[in-house]
């Protein structure tokens, strides 16, 4: 497996999120020792402490929002 391939798993393998496979996937790949992957983990580590450690969760504007979602549902639908 590629370290392309994992790059958006970090975080979600470390809040426990992950699918058994997905997981075992990132877990194997990490006991091989890769460097990047390594440091990655680090550094989403850094990241999930901190949004662990925020007082109250941010709430967008209505529209900025909306705009948010209206942008990842174009991402996200098929191409027609």
């Amino acid at each position: 497996m590629g370290c392309q391939y994992l790059e958006e798993l970090y975080e979600l393998w470390l809040l426990g999120t992950l699918s058994d496979p997905g997981s075992l996937d990132l877990r194997e790949h990490l006991e091989r020792g890769c460097p990047h992957c390594l440091a990655r983990v680090r550094e989403a580590a850094e990241t999930v402490y901190l949004l662990g450690r925020a007082p109250h969760p941010a709430r967008p504007h209505p529209r900025v929002k909306s705009e948010l979602l209206r942008q990842i549902s174009r991402q996200t639908a098929p191409n027609r």
